[in-house]
């Protein structure tokens, strides 16, 4: 018993499209964040080129206040040209970053709209306070050191290869000092962004791992999930077991309406009807073998329906036929001869 409470089987369809649809699935938030930043930074080093050179007008605009009196109207006019040369330079970074987020969650899990649904049970601060020292908390927290510990020492290696620009910046103009700044930051940048990938490659598949683990079932939990889905095979018996029982009844009582009733003699025994204005051949209106065939003719007896004994034809029709087909053409003529019987013992009254 312990071991079918063991949740050694992989989810099924079923589990994984209900936390799917609950909300629950892989999310890795490192790789719309890798994306973003790989993106965007291919965009400033191939792309952003007349981004820079407003920004660099921008600069320079700003730099010739230097030494002159401030007013009002010089507070404006800076505000504005900062304001609109920041907006018009970063919207296809901010534009970029929505597309890119959207994307790369999408790629991870598809698109999926989940329905709010107020749980009040999270604002119970034990569970909280549980959540927090979860072990998946923990590795999230032991990953986020370690990024930031690799980047800080690669920061440090950088900044000790580039100490000599770094000295040298500071002897040189403002101005002169800007392709410095780009060097650095584009090694800053590189770095960061070599380090990012990584951790989001690695994030991805755990994410996962850990998604489908959290996922896996017992076999007692997939045995009362296939009960759910096919239905408890003792409940189905039992409906089946009635829906037998009605349609035999009503087959029964279709036997008092019939013309004539074919039997072997005594372990097979069919039913045919014959209405010229709603069937172009006599139909089967009941069947049955050995108890079913007995009452069948018992119910023949009592409504005074012709019993014509033929063991092959009642056999054929039987095994070949179901209720209220038509007759095919191959027996047109045997059964033809049969109501023809019929026909003649009603005129003689017998």
């Amino acid at each position: 018993m312990a071991d079918e409470e063991e949740k050694t089987e992989d989810a099924t369809s079923k589990k994984i499209s209900d936390a799917r649809n609950d909300g629950n699935v892989p999310k890795s938030a490192e790789v719309p964040g890798a994306a973003i930043l790989f993106f965007c930074s291919i965009y400033l080093l191939f792309f952003a080129g007349p981004a820079f050179d407003d920004i660099r007008k921008m600069m320079f605009y700003v730099f010739s206040f230097i030494g002159k009196d401030f007013d009002s109207s010089a507070y404006y006019a800076i505000t504005n040209t900062v304001i609109s040369t920041v907006l018009t330079s970063l919207m296809p970074l901010f534009m970029m970053s929505v597309i890119f987020a959207i994307a790369f969650n999408v790629m991870q899990f598809g698109f999926i709209i989940v329905p709010i649904k107020l749980k009040f049970e999270k604002l119970n601060p034990i569970s909280g306070i549980k959540n927090v020292f979860s072990l998946k908390k923990i590795l999230e927290a032991l990953k986020l050191t370690a990024k930031l510990a690799i980047i800080f020492v690669v920061m440090l290696v950088i900044l000790a290869i580039t100490k000599d620009d770094i000295l040298a910046m500071m002897d040189t103009q403002v101005i002169g000092s800007i392709p410095i700044l780009i060097k650095l930051a584009s090694y800053f940048i590189a770095s960061i962004l070599f380090i990012i990938i990584i951790f989001a490659i690695i994030d991805y598949f755990f994410t996962r791992h850990y998604y489908f683990k959290q996922l896996k079932m017992s076999k007692q939990e997939i045995k009362e999930e296939h009960k759910q889905m096919e239905g408890d095979p003792l409940v189905k018996g039992r409906i089946r077991q009635i829906q037998m029982k009605m349609s035999r009844q009503r087959m029964l009582k279709d036997v008092s309406e019939a013309d004539v009733v074919i039997t072997n003699p005594t372990h097979y025994a069919v039913a045919l009807k014959y209405q010229k204005e709603q069937a172009n051949a006599p139909i089967v209106v009941a069947k049955g073998i050995d108890f079913l065939a007995l009452k069948i003719k018992d119910i023949a007896r009592d409504n005074k329906i012709p019993i014509i004994e033929n063991p092959a034809m009642a056999r054929a029709l039987h095994d070949q036929l179901e209720i209220e087909q038509e007759i095919p053409k191959e027996f047109y003529e045997a059964v033809a001869e049969i109501f023809t019987y019929v026909y003649e013992l009603n005129k003689k009254g017998r």
